[in-house]
């Protein structure tokens, strides 16, 4: 905290400890899983809806009440401001609403990096939106408290924020419905031929798959699921529905709903050879970098296929281009690669087995709202432990 900052500073909150997976700075905590909010079409509970989500009529606003600055974009502002307001009211704070084009640094409390700010941004490089953002949230002597659209806190941008030791809260599960479906889209449009049938209209062939060539039954395939978050968990409901049979890898083996076997990481070497699809659904940390190595791909049978849609830096991307190229491996769909975005002169561009998407299955209209969705539900409970904390009026 900056000791010239002009209101009275603010002590920092308790943060208890973080039970996750691998490391995490010690800015970092493990949030809530911010799901999905399914909206009834009843037209009487939209407009209870609605209501909660806005200032009441003839609700007068505190000024005595303690002020939260909150920085956040212009977009969000406009068409969330009242709602979050709202929220404030009900903790018995004053929201102060800074936008980043035009924020004073000094008067920020807490910060939300929504979706629509992450937009010309790459994984690995952060677009204008992204830099103004950071760039006022970095200056912020007095910043509490950080939540991000992304699912995971490894984004570069973060890591200011993170060193500072600024609580960083992400929105976990927000994606899991749109990337889960792209995934068991993926599978269930190669399982079925569509990679070949595409290959014949290409060369204006009618080919019919005969013989031998014809696809398996989905009900004799596997699908290994590495990873059991609300990403791999959403994967293996689906696959089940589909019916193939489905094994998570985790670390602790527990029965989860959707999966027919669970089994913990000591067990998959064991499992690799068993599988027909090996996904990959876990977070990138140091305990997971490089867990699909080239002995690993190794294991998988001839004839496997890989999904990837969580960090390219899970596998040996050298090691599996090979084993594609010659053969072994059938096929992948990978949505997130090594380097992003992915150089035109790597090989996996023209292998006709692989089908690449730029980083985007989680792409969705409904995205950004579930990230507002998310925000609204951590500021709410952020408010519920911190607002006593908070400097009263006149203080700033």
């Amino acid at each position: 905290m900056d000791a010239g900052r002009s209101h009275r500073q603010l002590p920092p909150p308790h943060r208890p400890p973080v039970a996750g997976r691998g490391r995490q700075s010690a800015g970092a905590h493990r949030a809530r899983p911010c799901l999905p909010v399914r909206r009834r079409r009843h037209r009487g509970v939209r407009r209870r809806l609605s209501r909660r989500t806005r200032p009441l009529a003839g609700r007068a606003l505190n000024t005595a009440a303690p002020a939260l600055g909150l920085l956040l974009s212009a977009k969000v502002d406009r068409a969330h401001g009242p709602r979050l307001d709202a929220l404030a009211q009900d903790a018995g704070v004053r929201l102060q609403r800074h936008r980043v084009e035009d924020a004073d640094p000094a008067r920020i409390d807490v910060a939300f990096f929504s979706r629509d700010l992450y937009e010309g941004s790459s994984l690995r490089k952060p677009g204008p939106l992204s830099d103004a953002f950071f760039r006022v949230a970095d200056a912020a002597p007095g910043l509490r408290w950080l939540h991000v659209c992304s699912s995971g806190q490894d984004l570069p941008q973060y890591a200011h924020t993170l060193a500072r030791g600024v609580s960083v809260t992400a929105s976990t599960g927000v994606t899991a419905a749109p990337i889960a479906q792209t995934a068991v889209a993926a599978i269930l449009a190669q399982s079925r031929g569509f990679d070949r049938w595409l290959a014949s209209q290409a060369r204006r062939a009618w080919q019919p798959l005969t013989g031998d060539a014809r696809p398996r039954d989905l009900s004799s395939m596997h699908v290994l699921v590495l990873g059991a978050g609300a990403i791999g968990q959403e994967i293996g409901r689906l696959c089940s529905a589909l019916g193939l049979r489905t094994t998570a890898v985790r670390r602790h083996a527990e029965p989860l709903a959707g999966f027919d076997d669970v089994i913990g990481m000591a067990q998959l070497d064991d499992a690799l050879p068993q599988c027909d699809w090996l996904v990959l659904a876990l977070p990138l940390n140091a305990g997971t970098a490089g867990i699909i190595d080239a002995r690993r791909l190794a294991l998988l049978p001839s004839g496997a296929r890989i999904v990837n849609v969580a960090r390219g830096e899970l596998v040996d991307e050298a090691a599996l281009t090979h084993a594609l190229d010659a053969g072994r491996l059938a096929g992948a769909y990978l949505d997130t690669f090594t380097e992003e975005p992915l150089p035109q002169a790597s090989p996996l561009w023209s292998l006709p087995s692989v089908w690449i998407s730029p980083h985007n299955s989680a792409a969705s209209l409904g995205h950004e709202d579930r990230v507002v969705d998310c925000f609204a539900d951590a500021l709410s409970r952020w408010l519920a432990r911190h607002a006593a904390q908070l400097g009263v009026a006149g203080t700033r």
